[in-house]
């Protein structure tokens, strides 16, 4: 594999492209679980948000974690906020990853449930336009990206007219940013454990990402107006395992630092799920929380780390 699937988000949209695009989207999820969509952001929306984090990262080590787990009053804490440099392991044999984030969600104040509320962030005088940057893309992305790629998605699952409107009509959303140093920024192998995950990054010459296809790690190019998409756990699972969670790991080296913007996709925290079939069945609250559990108290690596040797 040279590339990924490249898959039209305008041609799924359209009534006389969209079968013919679905039937590729089909091919990709089965083969690969991993494809290339192209998405009509705006450049200078991803661009600002991407020098915002930048500006954001580059700040004293003290200030950032002023806005650390501890500060941030959601639960699980460790869902919102600043973690410093091999703050996370994502698989055990790895170790900590060299890589710096910052995590927030979709902002509700008064919402009590887990992985939502409000998240603490720095202000405009002390992190010019980080707040305002990302959550502005974060609205693109809810309106523009999710509800045309999720609804295609359900549509191949075959799961019912209205199955994707019930469940992710207040989706939850896990949405990090990302530094990974110029030398030795990694990000250890792992599945994302939701529906699907969504890769905003810079165009690098470097292939830092990697994906694992036919037994071996296979290097993953940006390519311009395009956004990586790779399937979750929760969606393998509700396809009866047709569509793949593909492993994956990130190695960055260089000549400059690296900064990526994912979008974690879940349903509706409250749902309870059952595949078509009827092989799976789970509470997205539950799963979530496993995960969390997994990757920051038990030390065992995120999504399906420990079935990866």
């Amino acid at each position: 594999m040279t590339t990924l699937p490249q898959i039209s988000l305008a041609k799924l949209s359209s009534d006389a492209t969209r079968l013919e695009e679905q039937q590729r989207l089909r091919m990709a999820c089965e083969e690969y679980g991993f494809f290339y969509l192209e998405h009509g952001i705006p450049k200078e929306q991803i661009a600002e948000a991407i020098d915002a984090s930048r500006r954001f990262f580059a700040l004293p080590q003290a200030t950032k974690e002023r806005y650390g787990h501890a500060s941030q009053d959601v639960y699980p804490a460790t869902a919102r906020g600043y973690i410093p440099l091999h703050g996370e392991m994502l698989h055990p044999e790895a170790g900590t990853d060299p890589k710096e984030m910052f995590d927030l969600g979709i902002e509700k104040e008064g919402d009590r449930r887990p992985f939502a509320g409000i998240t603490r962030l720095p202000d405009d005088a002390l992190a010019p336009g980080f707040a305002r940057s990302l959550l502005a893309l974060q609205a693109t992305v809810l309106n523009e990206v999710v509800p045309q790629l999720g609804g295609a998605l359900a549509d191949l699952l075959d799961m019912g007219k209205g199955w994707f409107q019930r469940h992710f009509s207040s989706p939850t959303v896990l949405q990090r940013v990302i530094r990974y140093p110029s030398t030795g920024g990694t990000a250890g192998k792992h599945t994302d454990g939701g529906f699907f995950t969504l890769l905003l990054q810079e165009e690098l010459p470097t292939l830092p990402l990697q994906v694992w296809f036919r037994g071996r790690w296979t290097p993953v190019p940006s390519l311009p107006d395009s956004l990586v998409v790779n399937l979750g756990d929760m969606l393998q699972a509700l396809s009866d395992d047709r569509f793949k969670s593909t492993p994956h790991q990130v190695a960055h080296n260089g000549p400059a630092e690296r900064i990526s913007l994912p979008f974690f996709i879940y349903p509706n925290i409250d749902a309870r799920l059952t595949s078509r079939q009827g092989k799976h069945t789970f509470s997205v609250a539950e799963m979530m929380l496993r995960n969390f559990e997994s990757v920051w108290e038990k030390g065992n690596g995120a999504g399906r780390a420990r079935e990866l040797q």
